[in-house]
């Protein structure tokens, strides 16, 4: 997983580019630290390239949203398509993320 910070003003889009799996955790933790030290107002999470998402990649979004919560900052996500989109609609946190 790569991903890049865009931050204009406060609001800023990250880019995240391969799949969201277990082997992934430690870097998804290092970009929500990098979220968290811009002190952003809101996140948008586009995962356009992101091809592949499993239980625990889901289970980052959840920390993600959650720590966006605690922080008071806004979480939602684009561009999830194919079996991203899925399985972020069967868990339905598509609706959590929106």
């Amino acid at each position: 997983m790569e991903y890049s910070i865009n931050d204009n003003g406060g609001n800023a889009t990250v880019a995240i580019k391969g799949n969201i799996t277990f082997s992934q955790n430690v870097r998804f933790r290092q970009m929500l630290k990098d979220i968290s030290d811009a002190s952003v107002k809101s996140c948008l999470l586009d995962i356009s390239n992101v091809e592949m998402v499993d239980s625990a990649g889901l289970g980052m979004f959840l920390i993600a949203k959650e720590q966006s919560d605690t922080e008071n900052w806004k979480l939602s996500v684009t561009g999830a398509s194919g079996h991203v989109e899925t399985m972020l609609k069967l868990t339905k946190l598509s609706d959590l993320l929106a």
